[in-house]
C-alpha cells in the first residue's frame, strides 16, 4: 500500500514538472513569426543605403538615416532622416512596397513657419502653455520644388496649395466675462496671418490655470482627451481668412 502511495506522489510530481517545462519551453507562434520577419543586419544596412541614396537624388543634399524599424505585419520600414551637418531636428522616412516616402519638405517648411509666427504668438497670448504648427503641402508642389526648396514666404508667393495648422494651449479659464478680451488676443494673431496671406486653420484650448499646479508644463496635442477635466473652452477656426473682426471669433467657440 505504501509503495502505491509513493508511486502516485512521484507520478504527480513528475507530471507537474513536465507541465511546467512545457509551459516554459513551448514555442510561441507569435514570437516565431516575429523572428522570421526580423531582418538581418545586412538587410538593414541595405535599406539604410537605399534610403540615403533616395534622399540625395530627390533633394540634391547629403543625408543619413538611423533608428530603422521593420514592421513585419505590413512589410514596411520606418526610420529617421537627418540632413548632414545640421543637427537638432529630424524627419520620418518610410519604405513600403518598394517605394520610399519622407517628410523632409514639410518639416523644412514647417520650421520656417514656426520661426515666423513664434514672436506673434508669444506677444499675443499672456497665458501661453505651449503651441505647435505644421504646414501641409500638395504632393505635386513638393515634387516640383524638391531640388530647390523655397522658404515658407517664397512658397506662399508661388502657390496656394498648402495649409498651415496652428494649435495653442492656454492656461486661462474662458468665461463670458473675459471672452471679449481673449478673442481680441486671438484676433491679433489672425490679423497677422491674413495680412501676410497665410492660409491657415487654428485650434485653441483654454484650460483652467490649475493645470499648471498639477505639474503639466506641456500639453500633448495628440492626447488632448487626457486633459479634458481642465478644459474650459475650445476654438476651432477652419479658415482664418473668413475672420474679419474680433467679434467673428465667437462663432468658432465649441
Amino acid at each position: 500500500m505504501l509503495e502505491v502511495v509513493v508511486i502516485s506522489i512521484l507520478s504527480i510530481l513528475i507530471t507537474g514538472i513536465f507541465d511546467e517545462w512545457m509551459i516554459q519551453y513551448r514555442p510561441n507562434p507569435f514570437e516565431e513569426l516575429q523572428n522570421l520577419g526580423e531582418p538581418s543586419e545586412e538587410e538593414k544596412q541595405q535599406v539604410k543605403k537605399e534610403a540615403e541614396q533616395y534622399l540625395k537624388e530627390r533633394y540634391g543634399e547629403e543625408f543619413y538615416v538611423d533608428n530603422l524599424h521593420y514592421i513585419w505585419q505590413t512589410d514596411r520600414w520606418s526610420m529617421r532622416g537627418h540632413l548632414k551637418n545640421e543637427e537638432g531636428w529630424d524627419f520620418w522616412v518610410s519604405k513600403a512596397r518598394g517605394q520610399f516616402k519622407d517628410a523632409y519638405f514639410t518639416h523644412r517648411i514647417s520650421r520656417d513657419a514656426e520661426e515666423e509666427i513664434k514672436p506673434q504668438i508669444e506677444e499675443a497670448f499672456d497665458s501661453l502653455i505651449n503651441w505647435d504648427t505644421s504646414v501641409g503641402v500638395a504632393d505635386e508642389i513638393k515634387d516640383q520644388y524638391a531640388k530647390s526648396i523655397p522658404s515658407y514666404q517664397e512658397l506662399r508667393e508661388k502657390t496656394k496649395r498648402y495649409k498651415q495648422t496652428i494649435t495653442i494651449a492656454l492656461a486661462t479659464s474662458l468665461t463670458e466675462k473675459n471672452q471679449e478680451q481673449e478673442f481680441e488676443e486671438v484676433y491679433r494673431l489672425v490679423s497677422y496671418l491674413n495680412q501676410n496671406n497665410i492660409r491657415a486653420d487654428m485650434v485653441i484650448f483654454y484650460y483652467d490655470p490649475s493645470i499648471k499646479e498639477k505639474g503639466i508644463k506641456k500639453v500633448d496635442f495628440t492626447r488632448s482627451g487626457y486633459y479634458q477635466e481642465y478644459l474650459t473652452g475650445l476654438l476651432e477656426i477652419n479658415d482664418v481668412s473668413k475672420v474679419k473682426t474680433a467679434k467673428d471669433i465667437g462663432k468658432y467657440l465649441k
